[in-house]
């Protein structure tokens, strides 16, 4: 039964792929539609150069491999802010939900610019017309348990892109696995992001921007004081290059965690360092506040995350 789940896992994402162009040329670069849905939420998981698609247990999961939330055992809520390029900002909130079986959780994803002035072919300069443009995303997830080494996870999300007076609207869907190998703590992972429909705006047809993860995670080193994880993760994203991230994490008395990442064959936000403090338990509720830095490569300001997480 296990060997039927984890081929069906590893033959689905291959026959939803098998739809699109391999062929990768720089015209493609980034031309699908709801480019923001791959921007990365979170202040740990950006930290850790974003290789957490097997690492990520908890209610971020929804944004990265919806099977992590089979390990949300706790009521949970989490808010991220992100300062993005060019005067842009994403913010982010997800609550889970544990069930009797299974958890559930709610999420929600903005992105945002500032009001810009309106240019044309015959005023360079701008018209004086202020235009307006912003992304939103609404989740929701569920995931379980099959077995005492794998979960599986998915999610429904409605999105929303809208630039001036032109919009679109699709429905997508999410699906993942986390599997621990049962060699030291090692596990694998995959995620499958963003699947559904075309979209077609102003007559002009454009993809989702498939993602497709792939993480192998493990515990380096772990006693009741320290643990240090490492995580490697390639990311097939089906309008560019693949980019492989590296990621790591040590964990000091649960109470101090210093991390740090970096991500290969892209362009922007290579370098990725932060930290992470979590409080006692006060009338039951743990607070964890995370921070990260990733440096910017060209003319654009250095990019911080900010996200708070309670469990409670």
């Amino acid at each position: 039964m296990k060997a039927k789940i984890l081929l069906a896992l590893l033959l689905l994402p291959c026959l939803l792929l098998a739809q699109y162009d391999y062929g990768f040329d720089f015209a493609k670069t980034g031309s699908g539609g709801l480019q923001f849905l791959k921007i990365g939420v979170g202040a740990r998981e950006s930290a850790m150069g974003e290789a957490v698609a097997g690492d990520v247990k908890d209610v971020n999961a929804v944004f990265w491999n919806p099977a992590g939330l089979a390990y949300a055992t706790r009521y949970q809520a989490s808010f991220s802010h992100n300062t993005w390029l060019v005067n842009s900002r994403q913010m982010a909130a997800a609550v889970a939900i544990p069930l009797k079986t299974f958890t559930v959780a709610l999420s929600a994803l903005s992105f945002a610019i500032d009001d810009f002035e309106e240019t044309t072919v015959t005023s360079p300069e701008g018209t004086g017309r202020m235009v307006s443009a912003g992304d939103l995303m609404v989740g929701l997830s569920a995931a379980r348990m099959f077995t005492d080494k794998l979960s599986i996870g998915g999610q429904v999300k409605y999105v929303r892109e809208k630039l001036d007076d032109y919009s679109i609207n699709n429905l997508l869907f999410d699906i993942g696995a986390l599997y621990y190998t049962g060699f030291r703590s090692l596990r694998l992972a995959f995620s499958l992001q963003h699947f559904g429909p075309d979209m077609e705006l102003v007559d002009q047809e454009y993809r989702t921007p498939l993602l497709f993860r792939i993480n192998a995670t493990d515990e380096l080193y772990k006693s009741e004081e320290m643990a240090w994880t490492l995580g490697a993760e390639l990311v097939h994203p089906t309008d560019n290059v693949e980019i492989v991230n590296i990621g790591t994490e040590l964990q000091l008395h649960q109470l101090l965690f210093l991390r740090a990442g970096y991500r290969f064959n892209t362009d922007e936000g290579k370098l990725a360092c932060g930290f992470g403090l979590v409080t006692p338990a006060m009338a039951g509720v743990n607070l964890r506040l995370d921070y990260s830095f990733v440096q910017s490569e060209r003319v654009f300001d250095d990019i911080h995350r900010f996200t708070a997480g309670f469990t409670f």
